[in-house]
């Protein structure tokens, strides 16, 4: 009779028993394995018989244990793999081709990689109103090549974009957006956004694993602070004159710098447009951008006009512009990278064709109004604005170490900074305001210096968008005034310093009320008459950039509206 023993322990892989399937290593056949009896297959402990060799023991495996073990052993490995390439860095990217296909044809993407089916099958885009999308996982440090496809449902033939393949080299890790149109391969591949980062402390805690979450902030006032650093003419920060009339949606700080594309609500009903309103409506609907937006403008008031076709186009420009400044059309980023000298740029040849217009033998008062509306809608192009590099503030302000890692990397940098020399756009500063208000809420819980520095960037924004007060314009000219000049403004500014103080002051009796509205509308009445002064020339063919962009302060200085609004404060108490 033969007796029964545990197999002994040097015969389990590893010189230790182990429960279940031992594995073999690697390079090792199920021959060599049978042969050297190392295997325990599962549900059957290995055994030696007394007076026979291990290996004789083995030999009496069934072939169908041994398949088992086997397919054990390449489902492990299959496992394995999986972690291993779950764990490969991966690339967010939101596809989005602009085109329009017949009914029932259908968009899709194929490219080099097993993910857009490596050249064999394509992967479909889902249509929606801002063109065709898909979102792509994409293995990171990868050169991938792809084009478009149009294809017919439950059909093999395809359509193909024509040209050389798009090529765009992916970086490591990250969530991006590329913007693509029909058979343009040969047009430049812009990854609008930026690599993950490690979030921290109170961060981590609250976004988990979604890095990209955002925080939405509705507009608030600004409290009051000093944003002219020789503090002459404007002691407090106002917020800006389109903020209050802002109708747009609510600033959103990104956890990555990820703009997501918020088109959805956008449509355009042409029915019934013709002449001027269709061109800009079509013009609006291939302009996803701000400073896009203004090339439409542009074109339209470069057009030659008979006098009727004139003031419509005037009307509508400045109807447009004006709900683009509100926020009522909004802006989006489009892939492309134009710093805010673009929009500059853009702005001073719309302030040559207005001030060409407004100086016109055929302009009748009714243009004038209408240019006077388009003004305030327009940036400035003042020098600082126009250079290569304008705005750096912000920048030195995201790169400073006296500020929470949060504010300053998933906000502040994200939110304003790389949004604003990529694609600059009004809701910018509704951003910025709405972020200093944050920061001055609780005096003392951040840095003085870096509230300081915040707040000269709001000032200088303000003035880019020319959004800035009566009091922040008339500070922008007085550069361009002469001494007696000065003389005026200044007494302008004490005498309305003075009525103020009205409302609050409890000693005054009537009569001392009507002397100082009396002498406020008169320094009003004089100021203006030196502004309208300077302004009785038209624009010279050969002024230099610096007078064109004072000449447009001083009209925004000049508008109408702000001088009458003035008065009718004056003269509402007497």
């Amino acid at each position: 009779m033969t007796s029964q023993r545990p197999l002994e322990t040097s015969l389990s892989i590893g010189g230790r028993p182990r429960r279940g399937l031992v594995l073999p290593p690697p390079g090792v056949g199920a021959g060599a394995l049978l042969r050297r009896g190392a295997i325990a297959l599962p549900g059957r402990r290995g055994f030696a018989c007394r007076g026979g060799s291990a290996a004789s023991a083995a030999e009496r495996i069934n072939e169908t244990e041994l398949a088992v073990c086997c397919k054990l052993q390449a489902k492990r490995t299959k496992e394995k793999k999986r972690r291993d390439s779950s764990k490969q860095p991966l690339v967010h990217l939101q596809v989005c081709l602009e085109h329009q296909v017949k009914f029932g044809e259908h968009v899709g993407i194929i490219g080099s990689t097993k993910e857009l089916g490596s050249w064999e099958e394509q992967v479909e885009l889902e249509w929606t109103p801002n063109g065709w999308v898909c979102q792509l996982r994409l293995p990171g440090e990868t050169l991938v090549e792809f084009k478009f496809v149009i294809f017919l449902v439950g059909r093999k033939d395809k359509i193909w974009e024509d040209g050389n393949n798009r090529v765009v080299e992916l970086p490591k890790d990250g969530k991006f957006d590329i913007v693509c149109h029909w058979n343009r391969t040969e047009e430049p591949l812009e990854l609008l956004g930026t690599p993950k980062f490690e979030l921290v402390g109170e961060a981590e805690k609250n976004t988990g694993e979604d890095a990209s979450a955002s925080v939405t902030i509705a507009p608030e006032k600004v409290q009051d602070i000093s944003v002219v650093e020789n503090g002459d003419l404007a002691p407090e920060a106002e917020s800006s004159k389109f903020g209050g009339q802002w109708q747009g949606s609510e600033t959103v700080f990104m956890r990555s710098n990820e703009h997501r594309n918020k088109e959805a609500d956008r449509m355009w009903d042409t029915t019934g447009l013709d002449g001027i309103a269709l061109k800009l409506v079509e013009g609006d609907k291939a302009s996803r951008n701000w400073w896009r937006k203004l090339e439409v403008v542009r074109g339209i008031l470069s057009e030659s006009f008979d006098d009727q076709s004139r003031l419509g186009a005037l009307v509508y420009s400045a109807i447009y512009l004006k709900w683009i400044y509100t926020g009522q059309i909004s802006c989006f980023e489009d892939g492309g990278h134009h710093r805010p000298n673009k929009h500059a740029e853009i702005s001073r040849q719309i302030f040559r064709e207005l001030e060409m217009m407004y100086y016109g033998k055929t302009t009748s008062a009714k243009d004038v109004l209408v240019i006077r509306k388009i003004h305030p809608c327009l940036p400035s192009f003042k020098s600082e604005f126009t250079a290569s590099v304008p705005l750096t503030r912000i920048r030195d302000i995201a790169h400073r170490n006296d500020i929470p890692h949060d504010l300053k990397v998933q906000e502040i940098k994200h939110t304003i900074q790389n949004k604003l020399h990529r694609n600059a756009g009004p809701e910018d500063l509704i951003a910025t305001e709405v972020m200093l208000a944050r920061i001055t809420k609780t005096p003392g819980e951040y840095s003085e210096t870096f509230v300081e520095q915040f707040t000269i960037f709001y000032s200088e924004l303000k003035d880019f968008f020319n959004a800035g007060s009566l009091f922040e314009q008339l500070e922008s000219i007085k550069e361009s005034l002469n001494e007696s000049g000065l003389e005026v403004l200044s007494s302008f500014v004490e005498t309305k310093r003075s009525l103020d103080q009205v409302d609050h002051a409890e000693d005054l009796d009537k009569n001392d009320t009507i002397q100082i509205l009396m002498t406020t509308l008169q320094s009003l009445s004089s100021l203006r008459s030196v502004l309208m002064k300077g302004l009785e020339s038209g624009l010279r063919n050969d002024a230099p950039d610096n007078a064109i962009a004072m000449r447009q302060k001083v009209i925004l200085s000049n508008i109408i509206d702000k001088w009458l609004k003035l008065a009718a404060y004056i003269t509402s108490d007497t």
